[in-house]
């Protein structure tokens, strides 16, 4: 399948492109929206990107003050969730390390003074897919990596993260990457849903998973310390603008969109996707399926449910394989997938 926005092409999904037949170029980026926080590792700035539709995009940037590398963690947040709080956690945890980052919020997370009509506003909301959100994710790349000396962010090389949400639209970045002559040798996504549509006879294994996830919410909060009580609340964006654009994703990423994205992934794409025992909705069976002549990809299962998601031992695991290819690519010399040993990274991990 070609995820081409070509103004020729007529697939279903060029459904959320807008009137030129294209998707929506950055308009303008923003830089530090709010005061950057200094840290002795590094800092973190609050960005934006204003599309040429009027959507909207807050962009976490973590740079380093000692680097180790130049190639930079990407990510998308899950469903409901903002740059703040457990994603913010994540990227200036990798930042600390030396590893730059860069978080593009959802559609709408970033409220600022631009304006924007009711039409606009109405127009974005019925536009929203995976792949649109792919290819903004893109340009927004696109333009980080056009600004990277003064932005101190590279974005030509980049290792993908993503969880629930994060990890459908990942799919969709990865199928997008050699059209935007992007190198991600390395995707390490988590608990993506749905790679199939949703149906009401499905229903209730959803419910039996729900009933695993309170369990999971008391494990997350013993394990993340006094810190994480005070700081991951912000993890929930519930701003009225946040909760009208999660809900108008909601279709999409229960269309089984996201496993007709994962389709379009070349064969020797690298990637690690991680399930959970109690998480019908990552429907790992069914991402098998889809991989099953992707030498380079591994599916696990881990205890848990979805919301171990933001469990510190789920981290620490990615932690492990992200450093073992940071170590790989060091030893290599080349940021090439073909040149690389995966099986020191995550093919053969415990």
């Amino acid at each position: 399948m070609s995820l081409s926005s070509n103004p020729s092409s007529t697939s279903k999904h060029e459904g959320s492109s807008n009137e030129n037949g294209t998707f929506a170029q950055v308009g303008e980026y923003i830089t530090d929206t709010t005061f950057p926080q200094y840290h002795t590792t590094g800092s973190l700035h609050t960005d934006a990107a204003v599309m040429k539709d009027g959507t909207t995009y807050a962009i976490l940037r973590a740079v380093p003050n000692e680097p180790i590398t130049d190639i930079t963690i990407g990510l998308t947040p899950a469903w409901w969730t903002s740059t703040r709080g457990h994603n913010r956690h994540t990227i200036e945890h990798f930042m600390r390390l030396g590893v730059p980052g860069i978080a593009v919020g959802i559609e709408g997370s970033y409220r600022g003074s631009q304006q924007i009509t009711i039409l606009q506003e109405i127009n974005g909301l019925l536009k929203h897919s995976l792949l649109r959100s792919s290819h903004h994710i893109h340009r927004i790349l696109d333009v980080i990596e056009s600004k990277h000396e003064s932005l101190q962010v590279h974005t030509q090389d980049i290792i993908l993260l993503g969880e629930s949400r994060g990890a459908m639209v990942g799919k969709g970045i990865l199928g997008l990457a050699q059209k935007y002559d992007r190198n991600i040798p390395y995707a390490d996504l988590t608990a993506p849903c749905f790679p199939e549509k949703f149906s009401m006879t499905k229903a209730p294994n959803l419910m039996k998973q729900v009933a695993h996830e309170p369990l999971e919410f008391l494990k997350i909060f013993g394990s993340i310390g006094l810190r994480g009580l005070v700081h991951y609340p912000a993890s929930i964006d519930l701003h009225p603008h946040a909760i009208v654009n999660n809900l108008a994703i909601g279709p999409a990423l229960f269309s089984g969109d996201a496993g007709v994205l994962a389709e379009s992934i070349p064969l020797d794409q690298n990637m690690h996707i991680t399930t959970f025992h109690d998480d019908f909705a990552s429907m790992p069976q069914v991402w098998k399926a889809i991989y099953q002549d992707h030498r380079g990809v591994r599916i696990k299962q881990i205890e848990g449910a979805h919301l171990t998601i933001a469990h510190s031992r789920t981290l620490e695991y990615i932690d492990k394989r992200i450093f073992s290819l940071l170590l790989e690519v060091e030893h290599v010399g080349s940021k090439d997938a073909k040149n690389l040993d995966f099986s020191k990274v995550h093919l053969h991990d415990a």
